[in-house]
């Protein structure tokens, strides 16, 4: 193949992943490659015989002939030993990168493969093997291919301190040959003040071990120009093994220093805000950890959770979302006085404060050198007021919160993996106390941390077991004291977690997803019950299921609803959704939209703890709702309290002027009750009448209460 064809450069992909051959076939032609995709080594090897392409990419697992065996058998061909060969793997490790090269690759990568980063990565390749090509193949033009590659060459005489540059070491710095006489001297004026040091040592070395060695710094030319530069130094030796000198090269490398650090800038960095990314931070943590260690030092992490982001991203949409995080990382940077950690490339690490952003709404803060904890503590502070500032959204002003897990080292991790854990179990710890805090980690929360993984695998065979139940809790006619309904509420009986109550187990299925399966079951269970009900000829009840935001904004929700009304063809009027004030006042439009669907099917909508939440009575009359459910909050202080009074009242007269149905909650003694029969409300729930009960224990109530009545 001729490397210095201007022909567009070929890529033979051999790996027995589909999905990469796919993401390669978008990435790849768009940028100027040509993509062949064969799917085992054998195939591969065979294509590359007949028609060698400009570079290879193999993946190390592959059934027929893995990767090693295929790098080995291309590098062995004629056509194939300069040919760039990259190996491909889904974990970074030091064997596999040692085999890798060890059977001739040039390069190596860990899966999934960030395209945007390897197209650099490939350019690079072909632009240094057409060089390379040029280089070895072409004798009689070395003069036009050092030219090309500006790459020079000196000598330097011991004895006399004399000392050659050829004319590309003028040209690189910027001097005439005629006018400038070289030595030792005058050369380090040419070398950047800060490898200076770096340099000297350089040379000591190659003085001393009288072997080969290379060496990459910055010169500044005679205009002031920053360049960077790689250098060959080999000794000159006498017959008695005494060094005489050195000869070496020089190359201008700055055109691919500049292309290293683009990639490590995509590598390395986060495109939304420009902070440094997971990656980073965990190389320089581990730095960080391993200078502690050897100079007895503290340090904390900070782990940053945004409150409330999703609700930004759901109401304004992704790109609100990307200038919020912006606004915070800025925010960070600007508060904490964060360190360039481009500049550093991990050669000093002596700043106090640094931050990374991991993911999603999630940052992280590393405060070096502790004096002692507590100090981590005021910065958190900082760091929420800084943070809870409205935010200019626009026209709009939006608000934020954020929930800080605190670990210190060496107290809470002596590994960079531990003390991230515990600094995110500090963090949830902090949301799930009220959010807008900070918490430091403590060994009760680890092991909270290890209930909650062990809980959730359970939880996605909850539905599959049959382990979820219902209770009901019967709902009372306040005027004939009869029972006209219940609210379902759901338990979870898991056979070594035990019976669990809705708190220990609804917040985490709605973060992981898996309260959607909850509620379709839920709602399916009551339809199913309800038509036995009617079978059995035990009367109507109305019946009421809290609905989650989650399963609630799912696309596919209203579908889902009519499906089961008509699979089990009951009358929706008997069936009651419990909606929050939070839920409805999220997208009024869209909101109004949803509940009008599903008051088209015929079922009811409650809200539910009216009077705690933020709702609008402009909005509150737009929506079509049929009943309030008066909160626990208000009933509580029933009948002592003139203002809980006064509230009640309130909401009665709201209720009736807007011909809602009213049901008061948590009515627990027969004082609350008494206060309540003389108001307009309509019906009342609590321990005063029953709490949630199973659905056999249910029955026998409703038969019970109904003999009694009658």
């Amino acid at each position: 193949m001729d490397c210095s064809s201007t022909q567009i450069p070929v890529i033979l992909l051999i790996d027995d992943d589909q999905s990469l051959h796919l993401w390669a076939a978008r990435n790849l032609p768009k940028n100027q490659f040509q993509l062949i995709s064969c799917f085992n080594g054998k195939e591969g090897l065979a294509i590359f015989k007949k028609n060698p392409s400009s570079i290879v990419m193999i993946d190390i697992e592959m059934p027929v002939m893995n990767g090693f065996a295929t790098c080995s058998a291309i590098r062995s061909l004629p056509s194939g030993r300069d040919t760039p060969i990259v190996m491909m793997t889904i974990t970074e490790d030091a064997g596999k990168i040692a085999d890798s090269y060890a059977a001739g690759a040039t390069d190596f990568v860990v899966k999934p493969v960030n395209w945007r980063v390897m197209i650099h990565r490939l350019n690079y390749m072909i632009r240094a093997n057409n060089t390379l090509y040029k280089l070895a193949h072409s004798e009689n033009r070395l003069k036009k291919a050092k030219t090309m590659a500006r790459l020079g060459n000196w000598e330097w005489q011991r004895n006399n301190n004399c000392l050659f540059w050829s004319e590309e070491i003028f040209d690189l710095v910027e001097q005439k040959s005629n006018e400038f006489v070289p030595t030792a001297h005058n050369f380090k004026n040419f070398i950047h003040k800060d490898d200076i040091r770096y340099v000297n040592r350089y040379f000591i070395k190659a003085m001393q071990s009288k072997a080969p060695d290379t060496i990459e710094f910055r010169v500044r030319t005679a205009h002031q120009q920053e360049r960077f530069v790689n250098q060959l130094t080999e000794p000159v030796m006498d017959e008695n093994g005494n060094v005489m000198g050195l000869i070496g090269t020089v190359q201008d490398i700055t055109e691919r220093k500049q292309q290293e650090n683009k990639i490590l800038h995509l590598a390395y960095y986060d495109e939304i805000t420009q902070l440094p990314n997971r990656i980073f931070f965990l190389k320089f943590l581990a730095k960080t950890i391993d200078l502690a260690r050897r100079n007895a030092k503290t340090f904390a992490l900070l782990f940053l959770d945004l409150d409330g982001f999703k609700g930004i991203n759901d109401t304004y949409g992704h790109q609100a979302g990307d200038l919020m995080l912006r606004e915070i990382s800025k925010r960070l940077t600007d508060g904490l006085r964060c360190s360039d950690l481009a500049s550093r490339f991990f050669d000093h690490f002596d700043q106090k404060i640094d931050i990374a952003r991991l993911g999603g709404d999630e940052f992280i803060i590393l405060l070096n050198d502790l004096a002692r904890p507590e100090d981590a503590a005021k910065v958190a502070e900082r760091i929420q007021r800084w943070i809870t500032q409205p935010v200019q959204m626009g026209m709009r002003q939006a608000h934020i919160d954020v929930s800080i897990g605190i670990a210190v080292y060496p107290l809470d991790g002596l590994d960079s993996e531990t003390l991230l854990k515990n600094a995110d179990i500090a963090m949830y710890h902090a949301k799930k106390i009220g959010k807008g805090t900070y918490q430091f980690f403590h060994e009760k929360m680890a092991l909270r941390a290890k209930k909650r993984l062990e809980m959730e695998s359970f939880m996605n065979q909850a539905v599959p077991n049959n382990e979820l139940r219902l209770y009901y809790q019967p709902v009372m006619d306040l005027a004939s004291g009869r029972l006209i309904g219940a609210e379902a509420l759901l338990r979870w009986d898991n056979p070594k977690l035990g019976f669990l109550p809705p708190n220990d187990f609804i917040p985490l299925a709605e973060e992981n997803g898996i309260i959607n399966q909850f509620g379709e079951w839920a709602i399916r269970e009551v339809c199913r019950q309800h038509k036995t009900w009617r079978q059995q000829g035990l009367g109507d009840l109305t019946i009421s299921v809290n609905l989650s935001s989650l399963q609630f904004n799912q696309i596919s929700f209203i579908p889902k609803i009519a499906n089961i009304l008509e699979e089990y063809e009951v009358n929706p009027a008997f069936l009651t959704f419990e909606l929050t004030e939070s839920m409805i006042m999220a997208d009024t439009d869209k909101m109004l939209k949803k509940l009008n669907e599903i008051k088209a099917l015929g079922i009811k909508l409650a809200l539910d703890d009216f009077g705690t939440g933020y709702s609008s009575l402009r909005y509150l009359n737009r929506f079509p709702l049929d009943i309030l459910k008066i909160d626990r909050s208000f009933v509580k202080e029933l009948p002592v309290s003139t203002d809980a009074a006064a509230i009640v009242h309130a909401i009665l007269a709201l209720a009736k002027a807007l011909n809602l149905k009213t049901v008061a909650e948590g009515v627990e003694t027969l004082q609350q009750n008494k206060f309540l029969q003389n108001t307009t409300c309509n019906a009342v729930q609590g321990y005063f009448f029953s709490k949630p009960i199973p659905i056999t224990a249910f029955q026998n109530y409703w038969e019970h209460h109904n003999h009694l009545v009658h």
